[in-house]
């Protein structure tokens, strides 16, 4: 009876291993399985951290170039705008800012340079001293009434129209006039407005009674260079006449 036992229970046994030996292969299975899928969906949330696509520029113009621009110049909107900066955001600044909140393609650079010239050339931005901010007339600045932007345009022909006399302005300075224009009321605005009106035409009449003055002078300066040349010939005709009554 021992015997027998004993054998039964040496089969249990290797029975039990075997059973072991073939169940280990489907837990490794179902546990690389998981790995693997944990795996993909890590890279699918680093994927899509960064919502500016981080497929090659060639698979974007392919599937559609015109949404890519577009979306390219919103993003370059949206850094400037947010960058705030009073007298314009360098290219690198605004590379950064891309950089730091999208995944950029390869070619950013590149990419970066066209836009930024396209959109200057086309009058949505204004490129002064290298730096880039938002045209007053582009829909991306907000904040600014009609008369704002008229009060600027105004501002803009006093500079123009003042640059021949002795009151001229910077660039920096009129970029901090417009900024704190920016922040009056609609009230300061007109009033601000209304001088620039009356300024302007100062500088007109000013201009005029230059242009009268320097006609006035012109004219006594060609009357009096025909005096000279009268007084001169009647001296030489006086002396060609004493000579006559001597000879």
């Amino acid at each position: 009876m021992n015997v027998i036992v004993s054998t039964s229970s040496s089969r249990d046994k290797g029975k039990t291993a075997v059973k072991k030996a073939r169940t280990t292969p489907k837990n490794n299975d179902h546990t690389v399985a998981t790995i693997s899928t944990v795996t993909s969906d890590i890279d699918d949330e680093i994927v899509d951290e960064k919502p500016l696509a981080s497929v090659p520029s060639e698979a974007q113009n392919t599937s559609n170039p015109k949404k890519s621009h577009s979306r390219l110049d919103n993003i370059i909107m949206e850094a400037i705008k947010s960058l705030n900066e009073p007298t314009g955001s360098h290219r690198t600044t605004i590379a950064n800012y891309i950089e730091e909140q999208y995944w950029p393609p390869s070619d950013f650079d590149h990419l970066l340079s066209a836009k930024l010239k396209d959109l200057a050339a086309s009058g949505k931005l204004l490129k002064v001293n290298r730096k880039y901010r938002i045209a007053p007339s582009s829909p991306n600045s907000e904040g600014r009434s009609p008369k704002m932007l008229l009060l600027e345009d105004v501002q803009r022909e006093t500079v123009k129209i003042g640059s021949s006399d002795s009151r001229t302005f910077t660039r920096s300075q009129v970029d901090a006039e417009l900024a704190r224009m920016s922040t009056m009321t609609a009230e300061e605005a007109s009033a601000a407005a209304a001088r620039a009106v009356a300024e302007a035409e100062a500088i007109m009449a000013e201009a005029e009674a230059a242009a009268r003055e320097a006609e006035a002078a012109e004219a006594e300066a060609q009357a009096a260079q025909a005096f000279a040349e009268a007084a001169f010939f009647t001296l030489k005709n006086r002396k060609v006449a004493k000579l006559i009554v001597q000879a």
